[in-house]
């Protein structure tokens, strides 16, 4: 049988983005989406999804580079630029080696300490926005074991990728890295990976829906191509836009990708298809 977790990344970015993904979950085919917890509109956003949204799964978008960090910031120095903010992903290949390995896992930690407050429950699963802790060994470590302490799954790491596929993966999202690190980096997030206990991920990992040009083409296709064994889980940034959003690099994108999770012939497909669509909380 299919099976299908479509996640819808970045709630709490903006109201227009819980707005979006609530709409896209309950007219649509989003079944889980994740929250930045450290930025303003998460709260407000739990609190509407608690409402009018209780089936949708929620886990934690561990956020490393946007907004400011969850822990005061004498506590995460290495982490933050002057303006008490997480360096962008743009800056991120040049600020790597800066990063210290406790502060990144005292962060990560804080905000799973403040979604578990703000939602009164833990997440059902752990991901990173731009992949972030998918990024730098000791955040992806971290990421690991308080998966493994609190029997969550996370995302699919994607490390056992060919060197082929995973190495323009990373230099496409870390805009800067020279070729020459990317090989040093990669076994190093390897190793990170081997360094201890692994939680459960889905078994395969869907982006090539989420791009600057989504079409419901693509979508449908997709939808029609999952592997018959397994779960996938496809990546998504429904929303709608707002004053909010006006300098993001998703901004037209996310109410496209809405009128597409939304629209007849996808919801027709996923049951002509016989496609289960679950959330993450089928693999704690």
């Amino acid at each position: 049988m299919k099976q299908l977790i479509v996640n819808a990344d970045d709630f709490g970015r903006a109201p227009g983005v819980n707005r979006g993904i609530i709409e896209a979950h309950r007219k649509g085919i989003v079944t889980s989406t994740t929250v930045m917890i450290n930025l303003p509109d998460a709260a407000p956003g739990l609190d509407l999804a608690r409402t009018e949204a209780p089936n949708l799964g929620i886990g934690l978008h561990i956020t490393l580079t946007s907004g400011k960090p969850a822990l005061p910031a004498a506590q995460v120095r290495s982490l933050i630029n002057e303006r008490g903010e997480f360096y962008g992903i743009g800056e991120w290949a040049a600020a790597l080696e800066q990063f210290d390995a406790q502060e990144l896992r005292a962060e990560i930690e804080a905000q799973f300490d403040a979604f578990t407050r703000l939602a009164g429950r833990t997440p059902d699963h752990l991901d990173s926005h731009h992949h972030a802790a998918y990024l730098h060994p000791a955040a992806l470590r971290a990421t690991l074991d308080l998966a493994v302490a609190h029997g969550l799954p996370i995302r699919a790491p994607q490390l056992d990728q060919p060197d082929e596929v995973i190495v323009p993966f990373m230099t496409g999202m870390l805009r800067g890295l020279q070729p020459e690190r990317a090989p040093s980096l990669l076994a190093s997030l390897r190793a990170a990976l081997d360094a201890g206990p692994r939680p459960r991920w889905p078994d395969a990992l869907e982006l090539g829906y989420s791009t600057e040009r989504p079409t419901l083409a693509a979508l449908l296709v997709i939808l029609t191509t999952l592997p018959d064994e397994g779960v996938t889980e496809l990546l998504c940034h429904p929303g709608y836009v707002d004053d909010a959003l006006r300098t993001s690099r998703l901004v037209e994108q996310r109410e496209d990708e809405l009128l597409h999770l939304t629209h007849a012939a996808t919801r027709e497909c996923v049951q002509s298809e016989g496609i289960r669509l679950l959330t993450f909380a089928a693999l704690s």
